[in-house]
């Protein structure tokens, strides 16, 4: 077992078990904590630590270093561009690191995290919970399926496509938007794999064992596997598929009601952050490579899941660094038709559509105006990259 997988599980409580799970069981979880999500933990990567009591003008935000589609965040932090654009008296409190974004859903809902950058799948589960409200704000990150929706199998394996999955172990983790994927595959394609719920650093370690013949898996771990050990391959992507993945940046609706300004100053880091990702790879690369949860990384491998697309994707684009979903087709679509309906009518495992209210561009769109103003650069074609 590897240096970085021993501290994943160390900090987890991860097993390393393997349990078969059943379809619907399987994706029940992106509701709630399955056998593989992953717990929350501070900044400084203790387990158990919840942030300090609440200040509505210290916020604590929600993020995940092990999700490139959320590495937005990333950049925020390490250029500090939440203290450039938060009014005076706001400051963030914490970072607050989850391995899995069920966790920072979970952790939306009980109001222990103000902002929080999550998939797509929990993401919807936040917005549709009826305990609290939770807008989704902007889109962190959007792709074809180059970031989420990935197959990699060991290397020199005799998989090369779907249909031989038909029959094998295949290992998902709950609660995230690899399971989305791996089901809509299974039902385009009419097969019947043995899905087996686990964590990414398990699958990641699993497959480069020979323990799972496939995984599915996000980006960077299956990057990690593929490039930095070479001991991994990509199978197929949702490109094929029309299945597209996201990240969503979400608020608690207090904070945006109550505390407008501080919501769009984020929103103008937000969009300050896509514009650096966009422009300029070695500052990006520079920032995320300051994050000490990734120091199991080397940059090359960091820097292939933001820029450098797949054989096996169809060509499609890695990373997208579009902000406004509403003015993405296919990425206001996702939101809100593909993956609610999927997970409410197909799947009834969420309470309700999410509200139409909950879907909250109107401080980005304001954001965007201000900056315009303010910028040497257009903030427009950084919502809409």
């Amino acid at each position: 077992m590897d240096t970085d997988t021993r501290e994943l599980r160390r900090q987890t409580g991860e097993s390393a078990d393997k349990t078969g799970v059943s379809r619907r069981r399987l994706l029940q979880a992106s509701g709630v904590l399955g056998a593989s999500a992953l717990a929350g933990c501070t900044e400084t990567g203790v387990l158990g630590g919840t942030a300090a009591a609440f200040d509505e003008k210290s916020f604590i935000v929600g993020y995940q270093p092990f999700y490139t589609e959320s590495w937005s965040a990333l950049v925020i932090r390490h250029a500090g561009l939440a203290e450039k654009h938060l009014p005076e008296e706001y400051s963030v409190g914490s970072w607050e690191v989850a391995l899995q974004g069920a966790v920072i859903g979970n952790k939306m809902i009980s109001t222990q995290n103000d902002i929080g950058y999550t998939g797509d799948m929990p993401s919807i589960t936040a917005l549709a919970n009826e305990e609290t409200k939770i807008d989704l704000v902007a889109m962190a990150g959007f792709s074809k399926g180059q970031q989420c929706n990935l197959c990699f199998v060991p290397s020199g394996s005799s998989v090369s496509e779907p249909a031989d999955l038909d029959g094998r172990e295949v290992g998902v983790t709950t609660g995230s938007c690899t399971h989305r994927f791996i089901l809509e595959v299974m039902d385009q394609e009419g097969i019947q794999p043995d899905l087996s719920d686990q964590g990414m650093a398990t699958i990641s370690t699993n497959v480069r064992e020979g323990n799972i013949p496939v995984g599915v898996g996000w980006e960077p771990a299956v990057a990690r596997s593929v490039i930095q050990q070479d001991a991994a391959e990509y199978a197929f992507t949702g490109a094929s598929y029309d299945l597209y993945d996201a990240a969503g940046l979400l608020m608690l609706d207090s904070l945006v009601e109550d505390h407008p300004e501080a919501a769009k100053g984020w929103l103008k880091a937000e969009l300050e952050a896509k514009h650096i990702m966009a422009t300029d790879p070695e500052r990006t690369m520079d920032l995320i490579t300051q994050e000490g949860q990734l120091r199991g990384y080397d940059r090359e491998t960091l820097r292939a899941t933001l820029y450098e697309n797949l054989d096996v994707g169809s060509g499609a684009q890695r990373l997208l660094f579009y902000t406004d979903y509403e003015a993405i087709d296919t990425a206001n679509r996702l939101f809100k038709e593909r993956a609610p309906e999927f997970l409410y009518e197909n799947q009834g495992v969420i309470p309700r559509l999410p509200p139409e209210e909950r879907y909250r561009v109107d401080l980005l769109r304001e954001a965007i105006e201000e900056l315009r103003a303010e910028a040497d650069w257009n903030p427009l074609r950084e919502a809409e990259r």
